[in-house]
């Protein structure tokens, strides 16, 4: 699939139209044409998920030898998620401004030359001044593929493909595992500078096929007037499906004059997303992200650092055996999704989560019981497995809160609400060590948000029936519903 070039636009008032631009993506249906979509733009999920554990696994090899303390160790982490949590909200107005593939391709360049020049750092303020922007680079692409996700895709297939481009997370992380386990299967001796080299080579990759064959989304190119343009892109899916809708002519959504400056068009966004009848869903979607973020990157800087004490010999295949438990959280998360209620699959990621907390908490205790150390497997396993329910739940939602306009905006603040979980969890987790001596108080914490989080639940609307102004057709009988 290629980067689309159409001749100039035509205009094309609402009148004009026949239809609605969903109702022909309807149409369309799921087919190759997603799945290349899913490969090229979800590619930031494998992407992030072979950095992010890279960074954790190696800060041990990089306090021996720079001579770090437990607290710059921890910083050095926290450092590429501030960049993200950055990245995340600058993405929405970019976004906007320049397009949501321009922001993926930017995102898998900026992660692959980061990757490349870290790995010759001669110091650990170097080294955490080019993780920032790393991270930076990982959060610039994030919201922009959610977006297209959620437009190029038939709403009754939109929670799949949510799960199937979230699991190249966990395929980044079993890349990073194997690699870890090719160089030192205990990780207490890890040749990080290679490690780094091996690592950025899949953002290289999707770079590369990304500015080749990544299409823009057609929803975003209507929105900004480019009909043609988004009608060939609309073409290109129907061929690759082999389906063609009964009409390539739509009608234009509302389309504003570009503003003056990124700020104004950042506070329009914002005042969309914030508006009364949003702002407490908003509020409540913020802590639903923050919390599934500060417990799951909170274990996974966790766990290579305990692993090595609890599992004695086998801490890297442990890592890889955690990561492949990540996928039938996958596999639950989706299945929630297309069959249960958004609400109700959070309520069941948050009850399971906070069992498989308590597991691994008793389980630490007595090494020599086989059901404590069962509990303890168990623990951990499902710690690992259960976040990603609440990945694709919650990122999906974040996209069907808001229209079209504040869509990577709204999406984009959600995601950066987690990269504050995420950037702190490190130093939370030094902390807490420094002051108790040990790490289980931590857990017990992030057992406590689970528990804060299951009561906010149901101040959420139900967003898989959610409509807004910009998607009801101005000859449909239906009324706009808005969120309450």
């Amino acid at each position: 699939m290629s980067k689309v070039e159409g001749p100039p636009d035509e205009e094309v008032t609402p009148e004009n139209g026949k239809a609605d631009l969903q109702d022909i993506i309807n149409q369309v249906g799921l087919g190759p044409a997603q799945i290349f979509w899913g490969v090229l733009g979800g590619g930031i999920w494998l992407a992030d998920g072979a950095e992010l554990l890279l960074v954790s696994s190696v800060t041990r090899s990089l306090q021996t030898e720079w001579h770090l303390t437990s607290y710059m160790k921890g910083i050095i982490v926290s450092a590429v998620y501030l960049g993200i949590l950055i990245g995340n909200y600058s993405s929405g107005p970019f976004s906007q401004r320049f397009g949501r593939r321009e922001m993926v391709i930017a995102s898998y360049s900026g992660i692959f030359l980061c990757g490349i020049l870290s790995c010759v750092s001669a110091s650990a303020l170097e080294f955490l001044a080019i993780r920032f922007v790393g991270g930076f680079f990982i959060g610039l692409g994030q919201p922009a593929w959610l977006a297209i996700s959620s437009e190029v895709t038939p709403p009754a297939w939109r929670i799949s493909m949510s799960a199937c481009t979230q699991s190249l997370f966990v395929f980044g992380e079993l890349y990073v595992s194997f690699v870890i386990m090719m160089d030192d299967m205990t990780m207490q001796a890890l040749h990080w500078r290679v490690l780094l080299r091996l690592c950025a080579l899949p953002s290289l990759c999707l770079t590369t096929l990304s500015m080749i064959y990544l299409n823009e989304s057609p929803v975003f190119l209507a929105q900004k007037g480019r009909i043609k343009e988004a009608r060939m892109v609309v073409e290109t899916m129907a061929r690759q499906n082999q389906t063609m809708p009964s009409t390539l002519s739509f009608r234009q959504p509302r389309v504003r004059q570009p503003d003056a400056s990124l700020l104004s068009q950042m506070r329009r966004q914002m005042a969309v997303v914030f508006h009364r009848s949003s702002f407490v869903p908003t509020l409540v979607l913020m802590g639903t992200c923050f919390t599934v973020n500060m417990i799951y990157f909170g274990s996974l800087f966790a766990f290579p650092q305990v692993l090595p004490t609890l599992m004695h010999g086998h801490a890297a295949s442990q890592l890889l055996v955690g990561a492949l438990w990540e996928l039938p959280g996958m596999a639950l998360g989706w299945l929630l999704g297309m069959y249960a209620p958004r609400k109700t699959g959070l309520k069941v990621y948050l009850t399971a989560l906070s069992c498989f907390l308590l597991c691994f908490i008793i389980g630490v205790h007595d090494e020599q019981s086989k059901l404590l150390k069962a509990m303890l497997y168990i623990g951990y396993y499902g710690v690992k497995s259960t976040p990603n329910i609440a990945f694709i739940i919650a990122f999906q939602m974040s996209v069907e809160l808001y229209p079209t306009e504040a869509r990577t905006m709204g999406s984009g603040l959600c995601l950066a609400s987690g990269r504050l979980a995420a950037m702190i969890a490190p130093m939370v987790y030094e902390c807490i060590v420094g002051w108790t001596g040990g790490f289980l108080p931590f857990f017990v914490l992030m057992a406590a948000f689970t528990v804060g989080n299951l009561y906010m639940v149901d101040l959420m609307p139900e967003t898989s029936t959610l409509k807004h102004d910009d998607e009801i057709s101005k000859d449909s009988p239906e009324k706009p519903v808005h969120v309450v």
